[in-house]
């Protein structure tokens, strides 16, 4: 025979009562159901004094929410996540079943968090295929300066194969010690292709305090520079092309029997003008998962530079134009179309929509993730489960180009945008369910989401990674009310 001892009723049972009636609820909770830390078996004070300290929440505690914390509030954590001993300069992340954050309070830490999650660098340098497509460590780096949204954008081809070189950001007058740090414990092998160059130094992260601090470490670097950001996206194309395709010059999709690509030149282009390159965004994960050119144009005009880039494909790019009419012009499509094929990449169907779509930041990103073009092999058609996305504050521009070697390894996924730190944009809300998994038999079957949501609570609060958590996890597609979600299957990319 059981027995059975009813505890407190939980508030979360209660009706609606008076603003004394929680007061008192407040003070109960926290005399009643407190938890202390592990190891600490006191019973609960009883003193007037003590019992106010306990109702006024200290420093860093979450305030008594009945809705939140139905049998009292939980202050400190009963252990710690220790780095692994073989390399404790980690930082270990939060996590949830389908999300994972890539922490850091500025720039600097933020790609730090990347590169510590993509290269573990476990193995000895010199270990047999550390130089060939194993992600332990990289072959090497791309060093920027968080200042410059348009030379941050410009600079991400290069960390593609066969450079396989990710983004770090460096300052105007020498290398922090995070970022510093976090060279050494890469160790990057050498780019092989390229006279085993270490670092790539664009722009003005080209500065001789940079330089001097790579040098003394004993790496090897090279610089790219331009006179704006026309020139140099135009010498990083130079220089990525070289290395990438150097019969040609110019980056170019693969056509080996190991290889996903057709052997299209493809050119993405984005206006420089005022905050068009939010709308760019989304070009850069792209072009870390694929050989492609990151270009330049006005609004209304072309300079020669991004011409000059485009010529050398002699005819055989495929441009593709990030933004609408807004961002740029009719007249400068019919210009580039005299250089190659063209199409937009926006918000706009001219057969879904009568009156032209307004192409925004979030749904620009949003439609790049569902589309594939098998002309130029371009776009993720993500539209089933079992990929991944990352997920972005727009004004966290430093965060989404250090995230770009997410889509280079790992999950290779999309990036998402959103305007908000606190709630998904609407139509980003609805393309998360309806691309959610769901199982016809068992949920061992899969596959599954992961979400990798980057930056501090500031940038992407934690409701809303528990958010994102919720509406991506797994469902049974036999529940007469399961209306969304999707197989594997679902998804149109090869």
């Amino acid at each position: 025979m059981y027995k059975f001892r009813r505890g407190l009723r939980s508030p979360r049972h209660l009706k609606p009562f008076s603003v004394l009636g929680v007061a008192i609820l407040c003070v109960m909770s926290f005399v009643i159901g407190a938890v202390t830390p592990k190891g600490n078996a006191q019973q609960a004070p009883t003193t007037a004094a003590a019992t106010k300290a306990a109702a006024t929440p200290a420093s860093g505690c979450p305030a008594a929410n009945p809705q939140l914390w139905p049998f009292g509030v939980v202050c400190n954590r009963d252990f710690n996540v220790p780095s692994p001993p073989e390399s404790p300069s980690l930082v270990p992340t939060i996590t949830t079943k389908t999300t994972t954050r890539i922490w850091g309070t500025d720039p600097f830490q933020e790609a730090v968090s990347v590169t510590q999650h993509v290269f573990p660098a476990a193995l000895p340098e010199n270990a047999p295929n550390e130089t060939n497509n194993v992600p332990d460590r990289p072959w090497g780096i791309t060093l920027i300066t968080p200042d410059d949204p348009l030379v941050g954008i410009s600079a991400v081809p290069l960390l593609h194969f066969p450079d396989d070189a990710p983004i770090l950001y460096v300052k105007n007058n020498g290398i922090p010690a995070v970022t510093l740090n976090e060279i050494k414990r890469l160790g990057d092998t050498g780019i092989v292709r390229f006279n085993n160059v270490d670092a790539f130094l664009v722009g003005p992260a080209a500065n001789p305090a940079v330089e001097q601090q790579l040098t003394a470490i004993g790496l090897k670097w090279f610089a790219v520079t331009g006179g704006d950001v026309f020139q140099l996206s135009n010498n990083i194309d130079k220089l990525y092309g070289s290395i990438q395709n150097p019969d040609e010059g110019v980056p170019q999709m693969g056509v080996s029997a190991s290889s996903s690509g057709n052997g299209m030149q493809d050119v993405f282009v984005g206006s420089a003008d005022g905050n068009d390159w939010q709308y760019y965004l989304g070009a850069t994960h792209w072009a870390s998962h694929m050989p492609t050119g990151l270009l330049w144009v006005h609004r209304n005009s072309i300079p020669q530079p991004t011409i000059d880039a485009i010529q050398r494909r002699n005819g055989h790019a495929l441009i593709y134009v990030w933004g609408g009419p807004n961002q740029v012009s009719a007249s400068v499509i019919k210009q580039l179309n005299q250089y190659g094929v063209v199409q937009r990449i926006d918000a706009d169907d001219p057969v879904a929509f009568n009156t032209p779509a307004t192409t925004t930041v979030t749904n620009i990103a949003l439609a790049f993730a569902k589309m594939y073009d098998p002309t130029g092999n371009v776009g993720w058609g993500e539209m089933g489960p079992g990929h991944g996305f990352t997920l972005v504050n727009v004004n966290n521009w430093q965060g989404a180009v250090a995230s770009a070697p997410l889509s280079h390894l790992g999950f290779h996924a999309p990036l998402l945008v959103t305007t908000s730190n606190s709630t998904l944009p609407a139509e980003v809300d609805s393309y998360y369910k309806a691309v959610a998994p769901t199982f016809l038999n068992s949920p061992g079957e899969g596959p599954y989401n992961m979400t990798y949501l980057i930056g501090d609570y500031k940038s992407l609060n934690w409701p809303l990674q528990a958010h994102v958590d919720f509406i991506s996890e797994m469902s049974n597609r036999h529940v007469w009310s399961n209306n969304q979600g999707g197989r594997y299957s679902d998804s149109g990319q090869p």
